[in-house]
């Protein structure tokens, strides 16, 4: 049964912009992010989701907004943030515009 006067914060159907910052500019630093990225899901001990060659493609693809990059996500406790949070990269989460 679903309790419908429960007090769980819920999250918006929209998605968001996660904003990124690499340590490296350009090619250089998506490289980075993505060899990061994969030394941490495997550190964590995670399989690898079944769209990463799409991740990487669309990684691979950004534009490179001063050394940002946006990448779009569901929620704010994304996994990528989480990522970003331990790897230590500066980042944001913004709602997209």
């Amino acid at each position: 049964m679903i309790d419908l006067n429960a007090n769980d914060e819920c999250e918006t159907v929209f998605h968001k912009k996660l904003k990124v910052k690499l340590k490296e500019k350009g090619n250089q630093g998506r490289i980075l992010f993505l060899k990061d990225y994969l030394e941490w899901l495997i550190s964590k001990k995670t399989t690898l989701p079944p769209d990463f060659p799409t991740f990487v493609r669309e990684i691979m693809g950004l534009d490179d907004r001063k050394g940002w990059i946006h990448i779009t996500v569901w929620h704010e406790n994304s996994e990528l943030r989480q990522f970003a949070t331990d790897m230590g990269y500066e980042y944001r989460v913004e709602h997209y515009d």
